[in-house]
């Protein structure tokens, strides 16, 4: 299952082609068109990156990103800022002294974009051995032994007890 990301922006067209480039990657999008349906969505679905618009109708781009820097329930959440109008060095910093994790200019460099998105998307943790081991094929439980299933059991238990320590 890919990382899920919050799309924030209200040119649908920009919008509909990132979702396209990242659903591609395997990740999962959602979307809202304005700030304030964004942040909502934001505190409902915890995406691990937000790509959000400077200028949004309802709530600027500015303020949302603080208010999700400012939420502690969405901690670790990036945010990236994307605009067609605020452009340069300044913008820049700008950018970064409201909590934002980078910041594109409209037109997107789409390589640029999934390789800072490549880098710091979250990695999905490995499965662990208990839940392999219940991953793990039907049992057959015409040729169930009942010794088998309590030595498998105990091997469960263990490591279950081995890693809260």
């Amino acid at each position: 299952m890919g990382a899920l990301i919050a799309i924030i922006d209200d040119d649908r067209v920009s919008s509909a082609m990132l979702e396209k480039l990242f659903t591609e990657k395997g990740w999962k999008v959602v979307k809202a068109f304005d700030g304030e349906k964004g942040l909502k969505l934001v505190k409902e679905s915890r995406p691990a990156i937000v790509i959000c618009d400077m200028l949004l109708p309802k709530v600027h781009g500015a303020d949302l990103c603080r208010k999700i820097n400012d939420d502690p329930e969405l901690k670790g959440t990036k945010v990236v800022m994307i605009t067609a109008v605020y452009k340069g060095a300044t913008s820049r910093i700008d950018l970064k002294s409201i909590g934002a994790d980078h910041f594109f200019e409209k037109p997107i460099n789409t390589k640029e974009l999934l390789s800072w998105m490549e880098k710091n998307m979250p990695k999905e943790p490995e499965p662990s051995e208990t839940s392999r081991m219940a991953s793990q094929s039907k049992i057959d439980i015409e040729s169930l032994n009942i010794d088998d299933v309590m030595s498998q059991l105990k091997t469960m238990v263990d490591i279950d007890i081995g890693k809260k320590k």
